[in-house]
């Protein structure tokens, strides 16, 4: 089905007819499948404005702290041509004018993935799958789960715990009621926070595809 077709994802190439490294136009031009534009706007903070924000904190932070913060911040955060524009169902972001992230607005429109629609499984349902066409392991942190192969990360479908392990979210959960997926061309791997994730895999051996050369 075309309304299907359009909402099914295709990992590091884009979701239906969104793909990676479209410019700003030739997204709006699919607005009628898309949505139009709801709010547009850079992700990077000015210098001056970060300056005087840090100066607002008094002596809550030292001039030491306020430095290294202003530091971390330049290396670290968003580039300065990141813009995130919502429409629709769907928040997406761009760099240098070409679409690089696509995150769904939460549950609200169908997802397919492999023919399935990742927010309607339930229980691991969802990570199996994307652990399956990942074929290997998920990086799992707080209510986070990536999948570098296939450049997805999801949120709020289930929560990691260092003892119980990867325990599914239900709809008692608030927050499994904004869960989310963001595609990317580029699996996210920020090596200042690769610390947080455990690796860890849903399948057992005879569950995994097998690995092609």
């Amino acid at each position: 089905m075309a309304a299907e077709a359009d909402w099914t994802i295709r990992p590091r190439e884009g979701l239906g007819r969104l793909e990676f490294g479209m410019s700003p136009a030739q997204v709006d031009s699919l607005s009628a499948t898309y949505g139009t534009i709801t709010g547009r706007g850079a992700d990077r903070v000015a210098d001056d404005m970060l300056r005087e924000t840090l100066a607002m904190f008094g002596d809550a932070m030292s001039d030491d702290e306020k430095r290294a913060f202003i530091a971390e911040y330049a290396d670290n955060g968003p580039a300065a041509d990141s813009v995130t524009e919502t429409r629709g169902e769907l928040v997406l972001r761009y760099e240098a004018d070409r679409l690089c992230e696509i995150m769904p607005a939460g549950p609200r429109h169908p997802l397919f993935l492999d023919g399935r629609d990742v927010f309607a499984l339930r229980g691991l349902e969802p990570l199996e799958l994307l652990e399956r066409l990942n074929e290997g392991p998920g990086r799992y942190a707080d209510t986070e789960a990536a999948f570098d192969n296939l450049a997805i990360s999801v949120n709020g479908f289930s929560v990691s715990d260092s003892t119980a392990g990867v325990l599914a979210l239900d709809d008692s959960d608030e927050r499994f009621q904004e869960r989310t997926a963001t595609l990317r061309e580029v699996p996210y791997l920020p090596e200042q926070e690769m610390q947080r994730y455990v690796r860890c895999s849903l399948l057992t051996v005879t569950d995994r595809p097998p690995r092609h050369n």
